[in-house]
């Protein structure tokens, strides 16, 4: 796909956006950041993880990339397996704070059962804890970090997704808020909506861009397709 093909954030200060719809047969929504607010939390238990693990100046910064990956990042192969159970313990011990993200529920509480998933680079076990901290039921079909061979920003995560719900990705929109994640659902050949926030706008690339899921709304058509109306 080329870049000229992207609709890429850019309305300048004080102009007044147009309304966008996109019509497509599912969407899969990214889990943090995208639909919930953990960023406190997640950063809570890397801080303890780093000091845990005896790594002085370790600093979290990778939102949107499979925990594994990280604990590969830093430490040393003996250790990994030990780093990645830690750090599956304490973030699925942590939700203290984690919210809904404004316009989350309402959005998937208009889509129909079987027309969307979550795709997240969460473990099962810590997408469900999360799930149940935000008040959202855990949706049919959720693709986790532990079902896939290859996270973000690797295609398999999205691919699996659309096909759990037997769509074709390309007619499929990715939700995300992370620059990883939006470069898995591109790889993988689906439409992308980039959330603001984690990321500022202008460092996010997608085909839309909006500051928040609220405002969002959704629309089933005769034939079955969802339309999405963007603010």
């Amino acid at each position: 796909m080329l870049a000229e093909d992207f609709h890429i954030k850019a309305v300048g200060p004080g102009a007044k956006k147009q309304p966008q719809q996109v019509t497509v047969d599912a969407v899969l929504f990214d889990l943090d950041g995208t639909l919930i607010d953990s960023t406190p939390a997640t950063e809570r238990a890397w801080r303890r993880w780093g000091e845990l693990m005896g790594l002085d100046g370790f600093e979290y910064g990778s939102h949107g990339v499979p925990a594994q990956a990280q604990v590969e990042q830093y430490l040393e192969p003996a250790r990994q397996e030990e780093g990645f159970e830690l750090i599956k313990a304490l973030e699925t011990a942590d939700t203290d704070g984690i919210l809904c993200k404004p316009g989350a529920a309402e959005l998937l509480a208009s889509l129909p059962d079987g027309s969307w998933t979550i795709v997240t680079s969460c473990t099962r076990g810590l997408a469900e804890a999360r799930l149940a901290a935000a008040g959202i039921a855990v949706p049919a079909h959720m693709v986790t970090a532990d079902q896939v061979a290859n996270g973000k920003p690797h295609p398999e995560p999205f691919l699996l997704g659309a096909a759990r719900l037997g769509s074709d990705i390309a007619q499929c929109l990715v939700v995300e808020d992370a620059p990883a994640g939006l470069a898995s659902g591109t790889a993988a050949g689906a439409m992308t909506l980039a959330v603001a926030g984690t990321t500022d706008a202008a460092d996010l690339t997608a085909h839309y861009v909006v500051d928040s899921l609220a405002g969002v709304a959704a629309a089933v058509l005769p034939n079955g397709q969802i339309q999405l109306t963007l603010p």
